[in-house]
């Protein structure tokens, strides 16, 4: 029997990063009901960790625990096809490192318009000089990863506080198709998980009524006093309800908006344990092919 395509796959990025690096490892995050191929037979000159991450794990968490376990200056995370990550994308990915790039974000191609249009939205309510982006890898630096770990015991989407790390970074496309959710499902809850907690959406949504509100009210006012100084008389009791409810309404919306801004900041105080990692297994080298590596 022939060795399986995952595996020769391996096989070949294996060759690869030992042509580019002095030392590497490959990790694999996984979830608890995936079945696992037989590693332990590959003839590898790095080791490969596999990380499971228990059933409750968000990919998010997921992939936290694997960026926990890694070593070295600097960290390739690849979410695309496996058999995109050749050597000439290797040379790629790593080069900005040479000129001091500490993140290093690749967006691909194919991306749902629901996943465009969430990402749209919430960049829209974003500040300009922090968009969000739907990547297919990331380039991170020892000292950058440092900072993703320290940042994700309080907020545990990826995507956001990357887009937030005070680092030098630098932002290419490419050709390789975008990795896409199981379900529509999953990527409604996606955005919906961006929205509220990377964007003013909580705060700006109820803002934004409040407004409208108290326009609604005031408008009402002044159709009331020019009715009065047209006509000499007061117009019907439903305009004052109308004012009354207009304002009143807008006061509610903006404590609500203001609430909710509190509440985030709260929530940014309070560190919580994000490791999501339920086993983790080791497998070690075989071969020791000779290669010629350059300083990584």
């Amino acid at each position: 029997m022939g060795t399986p395509p995952e595996e020769i796959q391996l096989l070949s990025l294996d060759k690869d990063l030992a042509a580019q690096c002095q030392a590497h490892e490959i990790i694999i995050v996984v979830t608890h009901s995936c079945e696992l191929p037989n590693y332990d037979a590959l003839q590898l000159t790095g080791p490969l960790s596999v990380v499971t991450t228990h059933m409750r794990a968000t990919p998010d968490s997921s992939l936290i625990s694997g960026l926990a376990r890694a070593v070295g200056d600097f960290i390739i995370e690849w979410r695309g096809p496996i058999e995109h990550l050749d050597s000439l994308y290797l040379t790629a990915l790593l080069e900005p490192s040479n000129e001091g790039i500490e993140l290093v974000e690749v967006t691909g191609t194919k991306t749902s318009r629901t996943s465009k249009s969430f990402y749209w939205l919430v960049n829209r309510l974003r500040p300009s000089y922090a968009p969000v982006r739907k990547t297919v890898a990331r380039v991170y630096s020892r000292h950058g990863l440092g900072q993703v770990l320290s940042a994700a015991t309080f907020e545990p989407q990826i995507d956001i506080l990357t887009a937030e790390l005070p680092v030098s970074r630098l932002v290419w496309s490419t050709t390789v198709p975008t990795p896409q959710h199981d379900s529509l499902f999953h990527r409604i809850g996606l955005g919906c998980a961006l929205l509220s907690k990377g964007t003013r959406f909580g705060s700006a949504f109820p803002l934004t009524l409040a407004a409208l509100s108290a326009t609604f009210g005031v408008g009402a006012a002044v159709y009331a006093l020019i009715i009065l100084f047209v006509q000499g008389t007061t117009p019907e009791g439903w305009t004052t309800l109308m004012v009354v409810a207009g304002l009143g309404q807008a006061a509610i919306l903006a404590m609500l908006g203001l609430i909710w801004t509190r509440i985030e900041a709260l929530s940014k105080g309070f560190s919580r344990n994000n490791d999501a990692t339920a086993a983790v297994r080791v497998v070690a080298p075989k071969s020791t092919e000779s290669s010629k590596p350059s300083v990584h």
